[in-house]
């Protein structure tokens, strides 16, 4: 079958990349940094023709007035809103310039518990108050669902002083928030809305698009993307996009320079350059075909007796992003754990996972996907029910794991985060029930915290990792590399608890 996503698509170069090629073309002599002077000897498999230092033709990140200023204004314009700033620290840079932006030192703030852990990297920083917003959590898939409205007023009226509110949407998974409704409510508080909308750069600036509506056209004031996750631009490259009133863009512009590097990458930038430009030409359409190509895998998937998909929860949230392939297999004891599945894809079928989490696996798609890619992998997973599928029956699913992740997420209501890298002692997770924990310990993939350092370790929390542990789920510890699994550092002082 041809692949239609490729008919007509338009490759001449972009703006800022026939700017770099004029430039180029005058043959200077660059007696400057980078070391490698854009020689031809370095070959081509790295970018080297268009790494530049900031030299007067070029414009430079953190005082832009040239064509990095035209390139960014061009991206804002895209998305309708006043401010775009590029970041080559990736999205994790922007949550934290935005964090520092919106809030004072010792300011309150409610955040989502699912948030990534560079939102949480930031608040400790700032030494922030934060009231946990805990979104629904979907039990027969192990993760959270949308943020409730409702739950988002409440926590309004009982903590009343809080500054700003912060939430990611889409998820990693997939589930998208209304954050029409809830930036409205921010608003009538008086609260500033930060969204992590790193997996949604492809969401539209309108509505009746393919794609749900990007946050930053829906009311959000500061929401930060990354194009290299979901559309064309280079890893680690990204945006953060302001609108309105209630942030300085003064300030932004200052903490992006101090949680960003004094070297940005040109290449990095010019890939943000042209996934604009991509956006402009002919994202629409693109969007139009890989929302059909999509619609047609989910059809053969209702086909599959072993696996379920969490799109088939769609109608307990707001809305989904259908580019993402969330699954998990029932009544393959062999495959119960998605870290199994993505091994047999990737060693038996040629396919790469994005991530596997518990039981769970997410397969990613991009506005490239063809629909013989996509068969590719249907055709991989009939044939593991075919190889692995016992006799059809009731399928078998465990909630071990859902509520082991459940108990160890349910945080205090309100808590500061304490420095991660204070003195204290490494015990067992027994004996250190009832002390302050003084690191985070994550999944990752996707970097959400499961403890944070200055929470205090409980029996359920104890009880949930454990089972993590047993059935062989990696967490990742912050500090101690050494030490054996199952311990934890802790404060020392118990006078504290």
């Amino acid at each position: 079958m041809k692949d239609k996503s490729k008919e007509g698509r338009n490759l001449s170069p972009s703006p800022l990349e026939k700017y770099f090629q004029r430039y180029n073309e005058k043959n200077l002599l660059p007696l400057h940094m980078p070391g490698h002077q854009r020689k031809a000897e370095m070959g081509t498999a790295l970018p080297y023709a268009y790494d530049y230092t900031e030299v007067e033709d070029l414009d430079n990140l953190h005082a832009p007035e040239g064509v990095l200023q035209e390139a960014m204004n061009r991206t804002a314009a895209y998305y309708g809103c006043s401010d775009c700033f590029y970041l080559v620290n990736g999205s994790s840079s922007g949550l934290q310039a935005g964090i520092f932006t919106l809030l004072e030192e010792g300011d309150e703030v409610v955040v989502a518990r699912n948030c990534h852990r560079s939102v949480f990297y930031a608040l400790s920083l700032r030494k922030a108050k934060i009231h946990f917003l805990l979104p629904e959590f979907w039990e027969d898939f192990s993760c959270f669902g949308s943020v409730s409205l409702k739950e988002v007023e409440r926590l309004l009226r009982e903590f009343p002083k809080s500054k700003a509110l912060i939430f990611t949407s889409p998820s990693y998974e997939g589930v998208v928030s209304d954050v029409e409704a809830i930036a409205r409510l921010c608003h009538e508080n008086g609260l500033a809305l930060l969204v992590d909308e790193a997996h949604g750069a492809h969401f539209s600036p309108k509505k009746g698009a393919s794609f749900p509506v990007s946050a930053i056209s829906l009311g959000a004031d500061l929401v930060v993307q990354s194009p290299h996750k979901t559309l064309c631009s280079l890893t680690q490259s990204a945006w953060i996009l302001g609108n309105g009133e209630r942030y300085s863009r003064e300030k932004l512009s200052f903490y992006l320079s101090v949680f960003q590097t004094t070297s940005p990458s040109y290449p990095l930038m010019l890939s943000l350059e042209k996934a604009t430009t991509f956006l402009e030409r002919e994202g629409e359409a693109l969007f139009s075909h890989w929302k059909k190509v999509m619609k047609s895998f989910r059809e053969q998937a209702r086909t599959l007796s072993y696996f379920s998909f969490l799109w088939e929860k769609e109608e307990a949230c707001f809305a989904m992003d259908f580019s993402k392939i969330f699954l998990r297999a029932l009544g393959i004891p062999k495959l119960r754990l998605g870290k199994d599945l993505a091994k047999l894809l990737r060693e038996d079928y040629g396919i790469e996972s994005e991530m596997h989490s518990g039981e769970n696996l997410l397969l990613m798609t991009g506005p490239f996907i063809s629909e013989e890619e996509l068969d590719r992998l249907f055709l991989a997973l009939k044939d593991i029910e075919r190889r692995f599928g016992e006799e059809k029956g009731k399928p078998l699913r465990s909630k071990l794991l859902s509520s082991a992740l459940y108990q160890i997420s349910v945080a205090d209501n309100s808590l500061q985060i304490s420095e991660g890298l204070k003195e204290g002692e490494e015990l067992s997770l027994c004996d250190g029930e009832g002390r302050i924990c003084l690191e985070y310990l994550s999944l990752y993939p996707p970097g959400i915290p499961l403890l944070f350092p200055g929470e205090k370790l409980t029996r359920g929390k104890i009880q949930g990792i454990e089972a993590l542990e047993r059935e062989g789920i990696e967490l990742q510890y912050s500090r101690h590399r050494q030490g054996e699994r199952g311990k934890l550092i802790f404060q020392k002082d118990k006078g504290n608890v």
